[in-house]
């Protein structure tokens, strides 16, 4: 297969077909493939991951400052150096992942394999000894911290590969997105409302150690219950492209990969939206507290950031497909800052507050959900460009983005709150002013980055006729598998 692809403009065969031309029931480029099971199994895959990753992103910057008691600046610190580290990690999986065929398929081996070890790593976390800044606690800490990280890389980026392998159809994986945004938001509703009072109800007081650790435990012990749930519900149907397995291969792919423009942009953006998310979910416990006063408020607004995502999974879909997928998330962002920036005129009205901040995460969450369709979408660009899929490759930069994007989030909030001479023996009313400004203006702050790189995102018009340009090749290539 030549990895030259002539422009669209100069492929006049491929204007005369279409993916539905060639579609088979039970083909990889038939939406119909997807079992009812399998969209199930998309949401629990994303349920298990928010277990280990909504409770680490809400909590452990609590944890450490108030249970482990390591001060604000080094445990924001730990926690920049420790993601940056193990999201490095995630292209390695990503290329061993394209090199990987096994009996159980291609990524479906790590969700079974790696579960087990993500889901005690998770529960090393939340036993980091309460000895404050002590080079023992820290380095506890920072070791746990890149060890789960890599666990969380070996079980994701996989399972963020498989949409890509499950389905070519581009409607078939926004539905998948929409499943596994669902789940998300399942998972931030299990966490929001379940941590906290675990803990304090196991341990007696919101910042118990034992507590902490217990209730780590019985999540991660769920979340691989349900990754395994994943391993045996969902079915890998797009073939190995032989092109990976070549001699150099992994120079040609990451070759290809800089000039995919369109994962690049998705790229870019998925770091900032995985920020914001992570100074949102990280602060709303500071906010709650010594904003609002008001221990019940965490809970009550994570639990609408939760709905938010739930609400958001469903109408991330219909709402793009009216305005498109790039107008339509910049349209959410920029409702999202105007709602973001009216909360501190609310704070005295929890209800109101949290009425205006669940619309604000609704819309502000659209390009959220869209981002794993939009990243399988640019899949099939880099297969246009270079005849090759590399889906392990271009999902694991996904996954990177994310840890990325939450360490940025969580040391921006960490070091906002040093800045702040955040004490939480001794707190003050400049204190808690500073926490409410740390809560609100970074998230917009970082909103109005995000318009600016999904703004280069261009490739949904063009994604019809690429992919029936890749139906013409395969077709061309080899007729007997055109629509496998």
């Amino acid at each position: 297969m030549s990895n030259q692809t002539p422009p669209l403009a100069q492929t006049a065969a491929v204007r005369s077909i279409t993916p539905l031309d060639v579609r088979a029931l039970g083909s990889p480029d038939d939406p119909r493939a997807v079992r009812p099971r399998e969209k199930a199994a998309f949401a629990l895959g994303d349920i298990a991951s928010n277990l280990t990753w909504t409770t680490i992103s809400s909590y452990l910057l609590f944890f450490y400052t108030d249970v482990a008691l390591i001060s604000a600046g080094i445990a924001g610190t730990v926690m920049l150096v420790a993601r940056l580290l193990d999201a490095f990690f995630d292209p390695m999986v990503g290329v061993i992942l394209d090199r990987t065929n096994t009996r159980w398929g291609r990524a479906r081996p790590y969700l079974l394999f790696g579960a087990p070890v993500l889901a005690g790593l998770t529960i090393f976390t939340f036993v980091t000894p309460a000895g404050g800044d002590d080079v023992w606690t820290i380095g506890f800490a920072t070791v746990t911290f890149i060890l789960v990280g890599l666990a969380y890389s070996a079980v994701n980026v996989p399972y963020g590969a498989l949409m890509a392998m499950t389905t070519r159809d581009s409607g078939a994986r926004m539905k998948l997105a929409g499943w596994r945004s669902f789940g998300v938001g399942i998972g931030i509703i299990i966490v929001s409302t379940a941590f906290q009072p675990l803990v304090t109800a196991i341990g007696g007081s919101p910042t118990s150690s034992f507590g902490f650790g217990v209730t780590a435990a019985i999540f991660a012990l769920i979340g691989l219950v349900l990754f395994w749930l994943v391993f045996a519900w969902v079915k890998e149907r797009v073939p190995l492209t032989p092109a990976k397995l070549e001699r150099g291969s992994l120079r040609a792919s990451l070759k290809a990969l800089a000039k995919n423009g369109p994962w690049m942009a998705v790229f870019a953006f998925s770091i900032l939206a995985f920020a914001r998310l992570g100074v949102i979910t990280g602060g709303t416990v500071y906010y709650a507290l010594y904003v609002l006063n008001n221990p019940a408020a965490i809970s009550i607004v994570l639990l609408a950031f939760s709905l938010s995502a739930v609400i958001g999974s469903l109408l991330t879909a219909p709402i793009l497909r009216v305005l498109g997928q790039r107008r339509g998330i910049i349209l959410g962002l920029v409702a999202s800052i105007a709602l973001t920036a009216a909360l501190p005129f609310l704070q005295d009205n929890l209800v109101a507050f949290t009425a205006v901040f669940f619309l604000a995460n609704v819309v502000g969450g659209f390009g959220f959900v869209a981002a794993p369709a939009l990243t399988a979408d640019t899949v099939e660009w880099q297969e246009y460009r270079s005849g090759r899929r590399d889906e392990g490759l271009l999902f694991s930069g996904y996954s990177m983005s994310t840890k990325i994007g939450a360490a940025l989030g969580s040391a921006m909030l960490a070091w906002g709150l040093a800045a702040i001479a955040y004490n939480p023996a001794e707190l003050t009313p400049a204190t808690s002013e500073g926490i409410m400004w740390l809560y609100i203006l970074l998230p917009v702050a970082i909103a109005g980055l995000q318009i600016v790189a999904i703004a280069s995102y261009r490739l949904e018009k063009r994604l019809p006729e690429v992919q029936a340009a890749m139906v013409e090749r395969r077709a061309t290539t080899d007729p007997g598998t055109a629509g496998s």
